[in-house]
């Protein structure tokens, strides 16, 4: 009971300190002064709006034009660019868009609803609102205070040498980079057919066009990094169940409410195909491990959200905490009823071509390894498969809002569907021992 009481405390421990890093980091970052980045912005402004709103890429593998949300990009770049250098505390906890000070008239706090844009537009913007902020033709700034936006640390930096353009090329570089040790890692640790699996899987959700997306590209940066540092340090953790509090802090810290569940899933994948390469597990240790994982995640994913609240409510006075409730209501059933199986349909659509093609592949590798299985079904060693299967089915009945009206991007959480099927057809009979 009372190593049981220190854990706890140990792992609050690690939630304040990490609350204490996050605020102090983005407010060192938010003394970077306005000029300091204001003709990379006003570069990438002018290029968002030759694009638009929306970017449309053809994807060479893929038979329709595939959808980059620039309006998002945009407003992380109106928030980073409206930084008060002044106040950096005060702009890094409640990140407005559309500050200009001295120009700004009115500011208007989060809302339960979607963001609005100012009102001489007459449709969401944000494209046009960055243009609009950076030539200081706007007077109405908005705050998005429910979100940490820790990917200001990086991005206020980065535009201090590169305009968008060569941002998203440097990031393109660094996820193939990223991928590729990641991938020859599992190869080396877990497997060739293993390794390909997840290679198949992340070409599915267009891992290698990501860093096209500043929305998108955060969360993929801790799954692969996170994933690196599981394979590369696995026999020298100490504590598992830290990590993915860790991890799950840091991807609600950078998060946008993208794909925050591939954090999870992808780790946790990779964890058991280690430990079940070591030892066989009964059923109740590996329901206990799946239990633990997931609610040492979620402990850290919800807890750091939560302490967001309560800092803005503490210190400006903000009422985010009933504001935000609100607004995880409104992402969850939205204004209109919507029917779950079209959320399905709207996500799925996006990977159904992988999902034969790991099929077929996990056929023939039964096929040619028959002889190394007994004619035993193995429950226990695909349950956690089974686990990450649904995991991305769950999380679009929980958000059907947002994940029908988001679905060019949180389709990406099926990575999750297409790296455990496979998984669980080839573990699902019993292996020979050697």
């Amino acid at each position: 009971m009372q190593k049981s009481i220190k854990k706890v405390l140990k792992y609050f421990l690690v939630i304040l300190i990490l609350i204490v890093s996050y605020i102090s980091i983005l407010t060192a970052t938010s003394l970077i002064p306005q000029k300091a980045i204001k003709d990379n912005v006003m570069k990438s402004a002018n290029i968002l709006k030759e694009q638009g709103n929306n970017l449309f890429l053809r994807i060479p593998y893929r038979s329709k034009y595939l959808k980059f949300d620039n309006y998002t990009d945009a407003l992380m770049l109106n928030t980073a660019y409206s930084i008060d250098s002044a106040h950096p505390l005060e702009s890094s906890i409640l990140c407005r868009k559309n500050y200009i000070p001295g120009v700004t008239k009115v500011v208007f706090e989060d809302t339960a609803y979607e963001l609005k844009s100012a009102s001489k537009y007459k449709y969401l913007d944000q494209v046009g609102e960055l243009n609009d902020t950076v030539n200081e033709d706007i007077d109405e700034s908005f705050e998005y205070a429910r979100y940490w936006h820790g990917y200001l640390i990086y991005l206020r930096i980065m535009l201090c040498l590169f305009d968008i353009t060569l941002i998203r090329i440097i990031l393109i570089i660094m996820f193939t980079i990223l991928i590729c040790i990641l991938i020859y890692l599992i190869y080396k640790n877990i497997g060739g057919y293993v390794a390909l699996i997840f290679l198949l899987a992340f070409i599915s959700v267009e891992y290698f066009y990501i860093g096209v997306s500043l929305q998108g590209c955060g969360i993929f940066f801790v799954t692969v990094i996170s994933s690196i540092i599981l394979i590369r340090r696995y026999y020298k953790i100490k504590d598992i169940f830290l990590m993915f509090l860790i991890i799950g802090s840091i991807t609600n810290f950078i998060d946008f409410l993208t794909v925050p569940i591939i954090t999870l899933g992808i780790p946790f994948i990779i964890y058991f195909l280690l430990e079940q390469k070591k030892e066989e597990f009964n059923l109740k240790k590996t329901i206990l491990l799946i239990v633990k994982l997931g609610l040492s995640w979620g402990i850290g994913f919800f807890g750091t959200w939560i302490m967001k609240w309560i800092v803005v409510d503490l210190l400006f006075n903000r009422n985010i905490i009933s504001t935000s409730f609100k607004q995880l209501q409104y992402r969850s059933i939205g204004i209109n009823t919507i029917k779950f199986s079209k959320v399905l349909e709207q996500n799925f659509r996006y990977c159904i071509e992988m999902i034969f093609i790991e099929l077929i592949i996990s056929v023939i590798y039964l096929i040619k390894n028959a002889n190394k299985y007994k004619k035993e079904v193995d429950l226990v060693k695909i349950l956690p498969y089974a686990v990450t299967l649904i995991i991305p089915i769950v999380w679009y009945f929980l958000l059907k809002q947002h994940s029908f009206q988001h679905s060019f991007f949180t389709y990406r959480n099926t990575i999750l569907f297409t790296i455990s099927l496979p998984l669980i057809i080839t573990n699902l009979i019993k292996k020979r021992r050697e």
